[in-house]
């Protein structure tokens, strides 16, 4: 498995200064320019998202579109077992500030993680895809392994809505998974909006942006 990268690193990066470091599924970056001073900004490629960022196999949300391959977890073995100490080798690093996340499904990733491991220091995610088959119950079977975690969840109050299909169930999955975590987590913030799966990105960022800088 192939993860490819994108870095952003501040403008007058010292090598003798340890760094937070913020990894981005899907490498949406350019949303995150009010941390890139402050952090090596770092997004992640995946070969296939449809893959590489959901826990198992499902099948696809409507006729004719690509199953789920579910290899979250062989993702974040190349993510944190290789690309990381990639990293780590080649640029001044804080091992306690390693911030990861995502959007949608890569949020959804992001989420999963902190039952995978403990290495982030915080775990965000804006409409994460929370309706995703046996994933509440997932998140009720089992404990968050990141318990030190600071964690972002975002999601809207209309994302979904006229799919007729299992998308319609996201914002009731997404408010069962704000309170599953934040029973397991002091450190949660818990934002909804609104608004639907691809609306007022402009204001979901900002939001993030602030809650970032505060884990800086």
């Amino acid at each position: 498995m192939m993860i490819q990268t994108k870095l952003s690193l501040p403008q007058h990066y010292d090598p003798n200064y340890a760094y937070p470091l913020i990894l981005c599924n899907d490498g949406n970056l350019q949303h995150l320019y009010t941390c890139k001073e402050k952090a090596i900004l770092v997004g992640l490629l995946p070969e296939n998202r449809l893959k590489d960022y959901t826990p198992w196999q499902a099948e696809a949300t409507r006729v004719g579109a690509e199953n789920f391959g579910g290899q979250a977890d062989e993702y974040h073995n190349e993510l944190f077992n290789n690309v990381l100490p990639e990293l780590q080798s080649r640029y001044s690093i804080d091992t306690n500030k390693i911030i990861y996340g995502g959007y949608s499904l890569g949020g959804l990733a992001a989420v999963y993680s902190l039952y995978r491991t403990n290495i982030p220091s915080a775990v965000f995610s804006i409409c994460g895809s929370f309706w995703y088959p046996e994933f509440v119950n997932f998140c009720k079977e089992n404990h968050v392994i990141n318990q030190n975690a600071s964690v972002y969840l975002c999601n809207g109050k209309t994302e979904g809505i006229h799919h007729h299909n299992i998308l319609d169930t996201a914002p009731q999955c997404a408010e069962e998974i704000h309170t599953l975590i934040h029973k397991e987590l002091n450190g949660i913030t818990s934002v909804f909006d609104e608004f639907g799966h691809h609306e007022n990105l402009t204001n979901r960022y900002k939001s993030l942006s602030d809650w970032l800088e505060k884990q800086l």
